[in-house]
């Protein structure tokens, strides 16, 4: 029997050697190309990318930091990739502390894609025992904390980078029917936050303007008494915010506030509305398509909408209709309520159904079918909100900026998330869900 050689060790001179070997082996030859392609081609690859990627790209190299970071990024990403949907619960009897985010990737040929992440007090949220969810405008989100109405704090903050300010208490006392709006001035590079209030008795509101970095609350004059409790999903154009009025008594349908003139104005309905469209405002749900106004009208028929377009701003002549949605569920409630949300380059319609579930219409099909946008098996509130790495150490100098979580210390900034495919889904209504909305109340 031949006796075993044995293996020679590898002596701390030879591993050093080998390894150096190896390292030279890889080691790329000048510098990544990736690196000599052109600023814009790097801005529209990076454009392109969802937001958890994207937060890891911010920390491969100094080059792309300062890209993603910058303002002119943030508004290039919002033509490629669909609105996102920030969802908040409003339960009845427990509090929640918490905004789900949904990002939307269209797929050629494939369905869309769900980016999930979750939004909390211990990654990215001011601490609150609750708070109501306003609106967003260009990454940053307007939230109001808990407490009686005329009490409650304004907070404006980017829960990508778990940033935020404290807006100080308003001049004025809020009697009743409080309107909160934010929104950005293009002219001034100023973002300014809107507060109106009414007395009972009287026939006008007041109005206020916070504009970020100043310190301080304004009187801007007389405001809209019949404004509504809620900003629509995503109603700003033309550097304007939109909303229906709240008030059945008058024909005035739609106001809207402009951040640039710090001026209202009021908006014509399609000239065909009948006394009935305008006793049941609450059911009309507005909003922005293809950079035009839309307005959703129900009609006789609880399994079918109207979508009217219009054309030409501020002209009612121009009010188009655009489509019929028809094949919809039939009526749970009194009146069933959809809100458009996110519309894909596909023809499909993400809808937001009795504030319960976000379904996706085909218009090919005319049918829905459930989603995975919203799980939360209680009813909640949406906005449209597109995710910004500009930080508000840039846009709100003079503030006092807080930070929720510390850099170093955050290994997941975004708390749960996931992602996934969009396709499955029921056609029609399921019958969780059916028994779903009829506890509901």
């Amino acid at each position: 029997m031949r006796p075993r050689k044995r293996v020679a060790d590898i002596s701390p001179i030879n591993r050093e050697e080998r390894e150096e070997e190896e390292e030279e082996e890889w080691q790329p030859q000048g510098p990544c190309r990736f690196q000599q392609l052109p600023q814009a081609l790097v801005m529209d690859i990076l454009s392109r990318l969802l937001v958890k990627t994207l937060f890891l790209c911010r920390c491969v190299c100094k080059s792309w930091l300062l890209i993603i970071s910058d303002s002119h990024f943030a508004h290039m990403r919002l033509s490629k990739l669909p609105i996102g949907i920030l969802i908040k619960t409003t339960p009845g009897k427990r509090k929640s502390r918490v905004i789900d985010f949904t990002q939307i990737e269209e797929c050629e040929g494939s369905p869309f894609r769900l980016e999930k992440m979750r939004f909390s007090p211990k990654n990215s949220l001011p601490t609150m025992s609750d708070f109501g969810l306003i609106n967003s405008c260009n990454g940053l989100l307007l939230l109001s904390g808990a407490g009686p109405k005329r009490d409650k704090p304004l907070y404006v903050c980017n829960p990508i980078l778990g940033e935020y300010i404290t807006l100080p208490p308003t001049n004025e006392t809020r009697l009743c029917s409080s309107f909160f709006g934010f929104g950005f001035s293009v002219a001034t590079n100023e973002y300014k936050v809107l507060q109106t209030s009414s007395s009972a008795g009287g026939d006008e509101g007041e109005a206020e303007i916070y504009t970020i970095g100043t310190g301080a609350w304004r009187s801007i004059g007389k405001a809209p008494k019949d404004s509504a409790q809620d900003a629509p999903f995503n109603a700003v154009l033309h550097g304007a915010l939109h909303w229906v009025s709240c008030g059945w008594k008058n024909f005035v349908f739609i106001h809207s506030f402009n951040f640039e003139t710090e001026k209202f104005q009021t908006l014509p309905p399609p000239g065909y509305f009948r006394q009935i469209e305008k006793q049941f405002k609450e059911l009309l749900k507005l909003g922005v398509v293809d950079g035009c106004l839309f307005l959703c009208v129900c009609g006789d028929d609880p399994t079918q909408f109207d979508m009217w377009v219009m054309k030409d701003y501020g002209v009612q002549e121009s009010w188009t209709k655009t489509l019929v949605v028809e094949g919809l569920y039939l009526p749970e409630l009194d009146n069933d309520v959809y809100e458009p949300l996110v519309f894909l380059r596909n023809g499909e319609i993400l809808l937001c159904y009795n504030d319960w579930i976000v379904v996706c219409y085909n218009q090919g099909t005319k049918s829905l079918r459930e989603t995975r946008v919203a799980q939360t098996g209680s009813h909640f509130r949406a906005i449209g909100y597109n995710p910004s790495f500009v930080s508000l150490q840039e846009v709100a100098k003079g503030e006092k900026v807080k930070r929720v979580r510390d850099k170093k210390k955050s290994k997941n900034p975004f708390g749960e998330g996931s992602s996934g495919c969009a396709s499955s889904g029921i056609p029609g209504k399921s019958t969780k869900l059916k028994s779903g909305l009829r506890g509901s109340s």
